[in-house]
């Protein structure tokens, strides 16, 4: 579903060239793209106006799959199987993995889509390499507040361990600090912080103060600035 200028750079290859239109004309069949390519006679136009129209209210297409489950659901196809739809490098076994960022997003948009055809009746058969409707590391449960995997285990003992040492004032709590820029909007500074798209400009190691009009000054250990003394 790639424009046809880049699917074409892709696929080439400077040391032995590859004619992906040839190959495509000799697949004889039909091969649905974004915009159909006039060297391809097979290429079919996908009917995007069409699963928009039928999918009210998503706007959710973030890979090709996302438009091949789309069109299986509207053409009333009752079992889909995925092949190839891995999104992440899994060992022969499935037990090692390693991904792009980027395919995180592909990730959630398929499983998006795989919901939407378990919840329509229709059979979805998922390879064991695939990474649809699998938590991210292999073997991890998957009926949370029944079980907890080994990382999340480790996680909450060391959140434990830290909040009993600052709650017996045996080690400082350490808080990030976040400095909003001249002029911003306080409300949306703030939103941007919560989802986690603004960096601190540091941290501060604070102590419990038991009375409230004491005046406690700290010290920011600035990322990239120098040190700031509020």
């Amino acid at each position: 579903m790639d424009e046809e200028e880049w699917i074409k750079a892709k696929n080439h290859s400077f040391d032995i060239p590859i004619d992906i239109a040839q190959e495509m004309r000799d697949a004889k069949i039909p091969i649905y793209v974004a915009k159909k390519w006039s060297d391809v006679p097979n290429s079919i136009e996908y009917p995007i106006e069409e699963i928009k129209n039928f999918f009210l209210g998503i706007s959710y297409y973030m890979n090709s799959i996302a438009y091949m489950f789309a069109l299986a659901i509207k053409e009333g196809y009752t079992r889909i199987e995925t092949y190839g739809v891995d999104y992440r490098y899994f060992g022969d076994l499935g037990n090692k993995l390693g991904y792009p960022d980027n395919w995180l997003d592909e990730t959630h948009c398929g499983s998006f889509w795989a919901g939407m055809i378990i919840g329509r009746g229709i059979e979805l058969v998922i390879t064991k390499r695939s990474s649809l409707l699998k938590p991210l590391s292999p073997g991890d449960p998957c009926f949370y507040g029944y079980s907890v995997s080994e990382q999340i285990h480790k996680q909450r003992k060391h959140i434990l361990e830290n909040r009993k040492k600052v709650e017996l004032k045996q080690i400082p709590e350490t808080l990030q600090v976040f400095r909003p820029p001249k002029g911003a909007d306080l409300k949306e500074f703030i939103r941007q912080v919560e989802l986690g798209t603004v960096q601190p400009i540091g941290n501060v190691q604070t102590k419990l103060a038991t009375d409230t009009d004491e005046t406690v000054e700290v010290e920011v250990k600035t990322m990239g600035d120098s040190t700031v003394t509020p």
